[in-house]
């Protein structure tokens, strides 16, 4: 039995870099953070599109994701093979093509294995086949695919991506009535409270952030921001905290009475002593949902060029001239007492052009309406052999 590659193994720190950043950029230039997502569901399709692309399509592609073109051309099936090792990680990769396009066969062979199937045509079926696809591989967490059949679509990329993990340690579930801040008045809510005992607090002068440990390899990292910090700066420093060894310092520099966001250090008595640091956690459950229109967000993915119908190039994926004409992610997260599970369904539909070049110059035309019998006859141009004549008294009727 051979070695399994590990997501380690199959991404250099430089790769694992640009998924990230794509997250904080994407994340961070949005008007308001969505309630749920993933960045690193959009990234291999990023790539993929960028493999089947051409000139400045291309180079939006490839810069939105941080890669290069050798990268994006070997990036998707090394993903998939990689989330193979890590049993908390699941995730698919897909695409369908409908009949009016024929995909490029060298496209279609760096895509990983089984990864491409048919679209019939008839809406319905298609949808229920795409829904099928996205609830078997998120495990039934979602269950439909975040596209308008109602729309033409020509072809679709998507991927399917879910995490599951179990604490550690458990929190136990509690009711809390908050008192002040933006949730009084909301009633009792159910809280989570746990003793960690390990340094998994860090603070810094605009945000701490805690490392929740799960098993499966996987962390949990809750981010608190100081009062009045926008959203995007909150989620800016807790990336910076999930990538940055460095960043902040650890709550156990902390004197006792000290504070810090949303942190006090305290003391009590207990029978037996301390042998490591403990951090009292109170938290709140939570089972959030977003649909997510990426089209919304075309200039930080990459997709503006790629979404333009006279100026996408996309000559390596199809024969026919194809544009994104839909961009949508859907996804779910639960954090509960026992652990925490999460999954994001993303969508790229593309659709044939029209296949004409708009007009930019004058031209002078002159124009024969057949309004009354006409003759018509078939020739063999090279030798102006004539194979069909006839005369047509009468058009065909409805």
């Amino acid at each position: 039995m051979g070695t399994e590659t590990t997501i380690q193994d199959a991404l250099t720190k430089g790769e694992t870099k640009a998924a990230n950043e794509l997250t904080r950029r994407w994340l961070t230039s949005r008007a308001t953070l969505p309630a749920v997502s993933s960045g690193l569901g959009i990234w291999p399709l990023l790539a993929a599109l960028a493999t089947g692309a051409v000139g400045a399509t291309r180079d939006e592609l490839l810069t939105a994701a941080g890669i290069d073109a050798e990268q994006s051309a070997k990036l998707p099936a090394a993903l998939l093979e990689a989330a193979r090792s890590t049993p908390a990680i699941r995730l698919a990769l897909a695409v369908w093509a409908g009949s009016r396009v024929t995909l490029d066969p060298e496209w279609t062979a760096n895509l990983p294995v089984d990864a491409v199937g048919s679209l019939t045509g008839d809406a319905a079926a298609d949808k229920a086949a795409l829904d099928e696809w996205a609830s078997r591989n998120t495990g039934g967490l979602i269950e439909r695919m975040p596209l308008d059949f109602g729309q033409p679509i020509d072809l679709v990329l998507a991927s399917a991506l879910s995490v599951r993990t179990t604490w550690t340690t458990p929190f136990a579930d509690a009711a809390r009535a908050f008192k002040q801040g933006p949730w009084a008045g909301l009633g009792r809510c159910r809280a989570l409270t746990a003793t960690l005992r390990d340094d998994l607090l860090r603070v810094a002068a605009d945000a701490s952030v805690l490392t929740v440990p799960g098993d499966g390899d996987i962390d949990v990292l809750l981010g608190l921001g100081r009062d009045g910090l926008a959203p995007q700066a909150v989620m800016n420093a807790l990336i910076d905290a999930a990538t940055d060894l460095a960043w902040g310092r650890s709550s156990t520099g902390l004197a006792v009475g000290e504070w810090a966001v949303g942190v006090e250090v305290t003391e009590y008595q207990a029978v037996r002593p301390q042998t490591g640091p403990e951090v009292e956690v109170q938290t709140v459950r939570f089972k959030l949902d977003a649909d997510l229109d990426l089209s919304e967000d075309a200039a930080a993915l990459g997709l503006v060029t790629a979404s333009d119908e006279d100026r996408a190039q996309f000559d390596r994926l199809a024969a026919e001239p194809v544009y994104v004409t839909q961009a949508k992610q859907t996804a779910t997260s639960i954090f509960s007492a026992t652990g925490f599970e999460a999954a994001a369904v993303t969508a790229i539909a593309m659709t044939r052009a029209a296949g004409f070049v708009k007009p930019k110059h004058r031209h002078v035309r002159a124009s024969i309406s057949f309004d009354r019998p006409f003759a018509y006859l078939a020739r063999h141009r090279p030798s102006g052999l004539i194979l069909i004549a006839g005369w047509v008294e009468e058009p065909e009727r409805a």
